[in-house]
């Protein structure tokens, strides 16, 4: 016990005897090698770079957050080239966008350069400085462009200043475009970190026009789709309906032959009747009458569903328009006497080559049309005129023509001042069957049978009409040269 007590007290001596032992002065040592001492926080540069950074970063952020919110790639690249231009004290920013396929630049934006694009845009071919950039993939700093020997072979664009930047905008490999920064206001050359910046931009502006695009075509695409879904629904409603009118014009031939028969015997038994009775049973005889006037309804339903069912061959001959339609308004004289015609038919036309027979039932149904329009009083005007047309394509309902330059055509036109037609019921009028008319009073196959026969002379009908304003029908027919 006395020997642990001493040993204690021994160890708590020296401790007291090092503690109060007097100091050493200070001696300055060797520093170490400087590559091996941190930068020190007292630094101004460091507080500089530390605060630029910042500021990138939160900049960065932002120009993110425009770009989600971006309307399209043009409102893309705006926002890309306006970032650019203000966090950099610079004169002008250019955004350049690369096709690939005619390995062409395109001006996308431009801000502190006052280009006049006129009737042209402006185009840079990839020989150009531009060029050189996305070739090398690589981000190009110019602080004296005069002193550049390397860049004095290519086109230069006229927007580059003395100093200026130009990023390739690329994501994943492909090449998007350039940005060209020109022009820094303040004295010197571009420092690394204002380049970093810029090629950050660029970067954040590659993910961001590739996702629009990506978005843009996939629009395209879903359109180009539905356009082939309408386009494959309609050529598939044309061929059932091709199929109901191969399967009409079967009936109709088969049904034609039977019909006809009945119907001659019952003209006959109406004429019979017509001479035994006393002319002064006038009841009577106006009932044999309207039995004369359905059979001839009904036999010129059959025809109409043969016309219309077959390609009937043409039998042209040069003709006098003129002459038709002035043939045609006799046969319908009756159904006209209410209503106020006026000619407008040019003199001197020339003939032209069409089935007379055929051309005087679409003028007959059309000016049916017209009177029925105006069950009490209006104003019909038929126009007859030559007209030389530009070369050019028109394709009116189903029928489509090409007319060379210089080409002359005759055009009819039949115009009422009727009830007209709804633009919903002008989109169906040429369709098979369909009419506005009452039960009894129309076949709805005037208008299809007209259209089938203006086809076979390759000419082109087309109608226009205001609901309460009336309609007008144009006819357009070759001049045989």
């Amino acid at each position: 016990m006395i020997i642990l007590s001493l040993l204690i007290g021994l160890v708590f001596g020296y401790m007291l005897a090092i503690a109060f032992r007097p100091k050493k002065p200070f001696l300055p040592q060797e520093p170490l090698p400087q590559q091996e001492l941190p930068p020190p926080p007292q630094n101004p540069s460091y507080i500089e770079d530390k605060i630029w950074y910042e500021t990138e970063l939160e900049f960065l952020f932002k120009l993110n957050e425009d770009l989600v919110s971006a309307f399209g790639f043009q409102d893309a690249v705006r926002c890309i080239t306006e970032a650019a231009h203000n966090f950099l004290s610079i004169e002008r920013t250019v955004f350049l966008t690369w096709d690939k396929n005619s390995e062409q630049f395109s001006l996308a934006c431009a801000i502190g350069w006052n280009y006049v694009r006129g009737q042209k845009p402006l185009i840079i071919d990839k020989e150009s400085i531009s060029g050189f950039v996305i070739r090398n993939r690589e981000t190009l700093n110019v602080s004296d462009l005069s002193k550049e020997p390397y860049l004095n072979e290519l086109n230069k664009e006229e927007y580059l200043q003395k100093s200026f930047i130009s990023v390739p905008v690329i994501y994943k490999n492909e090449v998007l475009g350039v940005l060209h920064v020109c022009g820094k206001k303040a004295p010197g050359p571009f420092m690394p970190r204002e380049v970093s910046v810029v090629m950050n931009i660029a970067r954040i502006g590659a993910i961001v026009l590739q996702n629009v695009r990506l978005y843009e075509q996939a629009l395209k695409r879903a359109e180009e789709l539905k356009i082939a879904y309408d386009e494959l629904k309609e050529m598939q409603d044309k061929l059932t309906q091709m199929e109901k009118l191969k399967a009409i014009g079967q009936l109709a031939s088969g049904v034609a032959h039977d019909m006809r028969n009945p119907l001659g015997i019952i003209t006959q038994a109406v004429s019979y009747l017509e001479q035994i009775i006393s002319p002064a049973e006038k009841e009577q005889l106006e009932t044999l009458s309207m039995i004369r006037d359905s059979v001839k309804r009904a036999d010129g339903i059959v025809v109409s569903l043969l016309d219309f069912s077959r390609a009937t061959k043409l039998e042209l001959h040069p003709e006098d328009i003129d002459l038709i339609l002035e043939s045609s308004l006799n046969l319908v004289k009756t159904e006209l006497k209410h209503i106020t015609v006026t000619k407008e038919i040019q003199k001197g036309l020339p003939k032209i080559l069409i089935d007379k027979n055929k051309l005087m039932q679409v003028f007959i149904n059309l000016l049916m049309n017209a009177a029925h329009a105006m069950p009490e009083k209006g104003n019909l005007v038929l126009r007859c005129f030559l007209k030389v047309r530009e070369g050019e394509k028109e394709t009116k309902g189903q029928s489509e023509i090409t007319f060379t330059p210089g080409e002359e055509v005759v055009i009819v036109e039949i115009e009422d001042t009727g009830t007209g037609i709804s633009e919903e019921n002008l989109k169906k009028i040429f369709d098979p069957f369909f009419t506005t008319k009452g039960l009894g009073k129309g076949t709805g196959l005037g208008l299809s049978i007209s259209q089938n026969i203006i086809s076979l002379h390759k000419g082109l009908i087309e109608i226009k009409s205001q609901l309460g304003k009336g309609t007008r029908v144009m006819i357009t027919l070759r001049v045989p040269k």
